[in-house]
């Protein structure tokens, strides 16, 4: 049966350290066959490249989600330009969404249902934290 594809795609080194991170928690098994692009500063002919032979080689038969850094910028208009199908976009791409990745079937989910549940987990995952003021110290005189 055939899977998603999955293309990650960010700024600067982001996509293939956040790949690599993510291999390091939950094993190869589940990320082994995502491909992480990295675009540097933005587009370029060979960004254009990495990209259209990055959704090309993972799309077999089940559909691609392309998870971008952020949605607009260069990086990901520049995958939405070079795909031969369009793929589903999530954007955001962080070390969570990626965990989360891990954990789901992609024979069995569309592109579409593998974003909604990442975005799902990555609400749940931010949190703001703010700690509680320190007691007092007692002085000595």
């Amino acid at each position: 049966m055939p899977e998603v594809g999955i293309v990650l795609v960010g700024h600067g080194r982001s996509a293939s350290a956040l790949l690599e991170a993510a291999r390091g928690v939950c094993g190869e098994s589940g990320l082994a066959d995502v491909v992480a692009i990295d675009a540097g500063r933005g587009e370029t002919d060979d960004l254009k490249k990495r990209m259209r032979a990055a959704l090309d080689a993972v799309d077999r038969g089940a559909g691609v989600l392309m998870i971008a850094d952020a949605y607009g910028a260069s990086p990901c208009s520049c995958g939405i330009r070079e795909a031969t199908a369009p793929p589903v976009v999530l954007s955001g791409l962080s070390f969570n969404i990626l965990l989360k990745l891990a954990s789901l079937d992609r024979s069995t989910l569309s592109p579409e249902e593998l974003a909604r549940a990442c975005v799902d987990s990555a609400r749940r995952a931010l949190a703001v934290h703010v700690p509680s003021p320190a007691p007092a110290k007692e002085t000595t005189a």
